[in-house]
């Protein structure tokens, strides 16, 4: 194994290797808590503009998941595990002090980071302004019950009639400087340090997160508000903050507050928390955390001359080189698909989107009530600040193309509920329009677009997704916020794809014409950068609607 630790032993030093068996050591620990105090000393003042700009911050980005009022009850909190923070009536886990209190900075943090291992994205794409808004918003939410509205007001209100005045003596209060977490200096990692490492985390660790730190100990636990939770897998690169040594450092002094991850502070010597902090990084393959986490990627789509056509492997794809885009389940588990390889050409008529991802098996039956289809999803916002990257937002609609390999069936290839279960034990069905009473009835030829739509729900309204003599292999969709999808019937243009499965991965192209004279329907065009996101079903999984895949907001650009 080859791992990078950081270490400094000093403020100036140079870089120290350290090589022992299997593992590269490279020490640079001051680096990272220099970037740390920069972004404390720009921390602006709490101002009401910057407060203000916070509140829509949050409610157009954050309330969704958060809940309007922070207390971790937005629409979509329905699908999240872990659930989002209830900064009302729950703790802050991530912290640098010993009094279970998270500093305005440890906010900060989350917020720029984000929480591998669960739903909450990275927002480091937010100017610093932006950032900081958010944090004296949140820290508001969690503090607004405490807050002394008995004053005359000075005609400023605010959220819930809270007056300026309040609010700021709340968000400039501080944490005394004698419960801030001291980092000391860094030990050089030895091999003598990374044994004692391993005993020590056998002992005391491994009931949790089992000998080989895989998050396989005890998994009967409970957080402070009764939810369950699992120790975590540290060899997916899957942390609380991040596997740096101040971060690991701090969780080893302040624990995770309302989680069963005690505080070792007055349990082991400062040597000792040393030892299991670099034992604890070896444990992660090289390049293993970088992949897990979420980022904002650059896909540039190529100007190409050749027809464009619906063939993975088409040659055309060979002159692009794919970018690997991170996923995270919005309802986690560690059996995921971590991300998808994306490749893009255009030409003077046509767009075309290739999706690649491992999935070492192909689930295409929609009819079977225990089986779920693979699937796939992109979703586009023309805005320049896009809207929420879940479905979108009030009056920031996003347009959505879905492929699922059950479509790949077509026409009379197509599965039905009579196909499927043929020797269904019934004498005939009354909505069956070409049956003739009295005659001999075969279930298997009883398809349902023999019968009368009016009593098959969906397709008797309309819906194009019911309607079983679809022949589409993909569908356009708007939605504007959790649960107002809709399929959309083009006029005239219309996305169409493909999905092929070979050894063990899925390869599914999009395509689609660069102009749509549809109303409202998206544009390319040359030289323009939109805003897309990715969503992936895993079947075998029993992924379907709300539970899947996905990866933030990334940039498409038409070179």
């Amino acid at each position: 194994m080859r791992k990078l630790i950081c270490s400094l032993n000093g403020l100036i030093k140079p870089l120290i290797f350290v090589v022992l068996p299997g593992l590269l050591v490279v020490s640079c620990f001051y680096c990272k808590n220099a970037e740390s105090q920069d972004i404390r000393e720009s921390k602006p003042d709490p101002s009401e503009v910057i407060f203000r700009r916070g509140e829509i911050l949050y409610q157009k980005q954050c309330a969704v998941c958060h809940g309007v009022q922070g207390k971790g009850d937005g629409m979509a909190s329905y699908l999240l595990y872990p659930k989002p923070r209830d900064f009302v009536n729950d703790k802050f886990r991530l912290i640098s002090t010993t009094n279970q209190e998270a500093t305005d900075y440890d906010i900060y943090k989350v917020i720029e980071r984000g929480m591998s291992g669960s739903s909450m994205p990275p927002w480091k794409h937010l100017s610093e302004e932006d950032r900081w808004a958010l944090v004296y918003f949140v820290r508001y939410l969690s503090q607004k019950e405490n807050i002394d509205v008995s004053k005359k007001s000075t005609g400023n209100d605010l959220v819930d009639n809270r007056h300026w005045e309040e609010i700021y003596e709340v968000l400039s209060r501080h944490i005394p400087s004698d419960n801030i977490i001291k980092i000391p200096n860094e030990p050089k990692v030895t091999e003598e340090a990374l044994a004692r490492g391993r005993e020590l985390f056998k002992a005391s660790c491994a009931g949790c997160h089992g000998v080989q730190g895989r998050g396989d100990g005890q998994q009967n636990m409970f957080d402070n508000k009764g939810l369950p939770t699992k120790p975590r897998d540290l060899t997916a690169g899957i942390f609380k903050g991040d596997s740096s040594s101040e971060e690991l450092y701090l969780r080893m002094i302040a624990g995770l507050p309302g989680s069963p991850m005690p505080s070792y502070n007055e349990v082991f010597t400062e040597e000792q928390i040393w030892d299991l902090i670099h034992f604890v990084q070896s444990l992660v393959p090289e390049g293993k955390e970088e992949r897990a986490q979420l980022k904002h990627s650059q896909i540039t789509v190529q100007n190409v001359t050749d027809e464009i056509d619906l063939n993975p492997f088409s040659p055309s794809w060979s002159k692009v080189n794919p970018v690997y885009v991170s996923l995270s389940p919005l309802w986690w588990r560690d059996d995921r698909i971590e991300g998808v390889e994306i490749s893009a050409i255009y030409n003077q008529d046509k767009i075309a989107i290739k999706m690649t991802w491992p999935d070492p098996r192909k689930d295409d039956n929609l009819v079977e009530v225990q089986s779920f289809s693979d699937g796939a999803a992109l979703q586009f916002s023309m805005e320049n600040d896009p809207p929420f990257f879940g479905m979108g937002g009030n009056g920031q609609p996003v347009h959505i193309w879905h492929w699922k390999a059950g479509w790949e069936q077509k026409g009379n290839e197509r599965q039905d509920i009579e196909t499927q279960y043929p020797h269904t034990a019934t004498d005939f069905y009354e909505s069956q329009k070409n049956y003739e009473h009295g005659t001999a009835f075969e279930a298997a030829e009883s398809k349902t677009k023999f019968h009368d739509p009016k009593y098959t729900t969906g397709w008797g309204a309309g819906n194009p997704v019911s309607d079983p003599t679809k022949t589409e292999i993909a569908e356009e969709g708007i939605s504007a916020g959790m649960g107002s999808y809709t399929a959309q019937r083009p006029q005239m243009e219309k996305v169409d794809a493909r999905g092929v499965w070979v050894n063990g991965k899925w390869h599914v192209v999009f395509v689609r014409s660069l102009k749509s004279s549809d109303r409202g329907a998206l544009q390319f065009n040359a030289g323009d950068t939109t805003s897309i996101a990715f969503a992936v079903w895993d079947g075998a999984m029993k992924d379907r609607n709300g539970q899947k895949m996905v990866s933030i907001w990334n940039k498409l650009i038409l070179k």
